[in-house]
């Protein structure tokens, strides 16, 4: 089991493996945890297992940061989120855009940080009635999501410009 130094989140089961459960509310706009590890380059992530260069945030234009063993890497996907990743100075945060309650999993939309460069899909199972069965680059998503999406604050700059 990973937790934060604050112990406000586990890594327990979840509906699709391991995910980031809360052991407290957050509120909207709230860190929920920051996201560290390694910084890597797109030559470097060509070189990585599948499970780690899957599980990498896009950082900016040529870098992605790997969480691997650390919390961020059981940051799961939901057509539905209840948190987004931005970007703030030189680092990457998961932020709740709406009430998160106690006991409830962390979910972001992987689209929101898969820039147009990124060769990456995955099939959904997240459950969720808005599920769009496949998660695919920023730029697929239908052209009202990805307005409300960026009107909401959800989609780092780095990835609107690619």
């Amino acid at each position: 089991m990973i937790s934060t130094e604050k112990k406000t989140l586990i890594v327990a089961k979840s509906r699709n493996g391991m995910g980031i459960l809360t052991m407290q509310n957050f509120q909207k706009g709230d860190v929920v945890f920051e996201v560290r590890g390694k910084l890597i380059t797109c030559d470097e992530d060509d070189d990585l297992d599948d499970r780690t260069r899957e599980n990498a945030f896009r950082y900016d234009d040529d870098r992605y940061l790997s969480p691997a063993g650390m919390i961020g890497d059981f940051l799961n996907h939901s057509c539905n989120p209840n948190a987004k990743v931005t970007k703030e100075g030189k680092k990457l945060f998961v932020r709740a855009i709406k009430t998160i309650p106690k006991n409830k999993e962390v979910l972001i939309d992987y689209s929101t940080i898969t820039a147009s460069d990124d060769s990456w899909t995955m099939s959904c199972n997240c459950g969720s009635t808005k599920c769009r069965g496949v998660v695919k680059k920023f730029r697929s998503l239908p052209k009202e999501l990805r307005q409300k999406y960026i009107s909401d604050g959800m989609v780092p700059e780095h990835i609107l410009k690619n």
